[in-house]
């Protein structure tokens, strides 16, 4: 069973990085946040590992720290809660905002990932909210709940940045996408809009 891997990022295709490790490429599925930040990594880079297994495929899900795999691991023991439904509540918010929206009690944050529902996001804290134990750092500031939405669209300009835009253009193509009705929460959806009006910007 892989449970690391330390290589080359060849290739990033939306949430699928391709890893190089000596030569062999490894896709390993992201959340939306690690791919951004792999985009334009330079070097080696170590990807925490868990190793799906069923009858029809191998699956990699590759995350930056062993805190990110282990609540992974622990949202996926949860009834309903798929490694997809897993990497959309990891890839929400960081993992200190997340952990402590989870211990609070906060199902509202959860429920924002798309395909998770009210009663299924309640389900998640209710069964995690007391498993969390040493996965926040000491000192780190939560954000309030009533801010993710500003989390996101910060998530989105960070994102776009990272891929070599430049920051006001990476903003103002995330407040155009806002104007032509992009969800504010889901920072995959800003994205998308915000390049689709990067491109049209670029082709003028």
């Amino acid at each position: 069973m892989i449970t690391l891997l330390r290589g080359r990022i060849a290739a990033v295709d939306q949430d699928v990085v391709t890893v190089d490790v000596n030569g062999v490429g490894y896709a390993v599925q992201c959340h939306l946040r690690t791919a951004v930040a792999l985009h334009n990594a330079t070097g080696e880079t170590t990807l925490h590992v868990h190793t799906s297994v069923s009858a029809d495929a191998i699956r990699l899900y590759g995350f930056t720290s062993p805190e990110e795999l282990r609540l992974f691991r622990l949202l996926i023991a949860v009834e309903r809660i798929g490694p997809k439904a897993a990497l959309g509540i990891l890839g929400r918010a960081d993992l200190a905002t997340m952990v402590r929206a989870l211990r609070s009690g906060d199902a509202a944050m959860v429920a924002t990932v798309p395909g998770i529902g009210a009663k299924t996001a309640e389900r998640v804290v209710l069964e995690l909210r007391d498993k969390l134990d040493g996965l926040a750092l000491p000192g780190d500031v939560a954000t309030p709940a009533g801010e993710a939405g500003d989390q996101a669209i910060r998530a989105a300009v960070d994102g776009l940045a990272t891929m070599g835009f430049r920051e006001a253009a990476a903003r103002d193509a995330v407040k155009a996408a806002l104007s032509d009705g992009a969800e504010p929460l889901d920072v995959t959806a800003l994205v998308a809009a915000a390049l689709r009006r990067l491109d049209m910007v670029a082709a003028v």
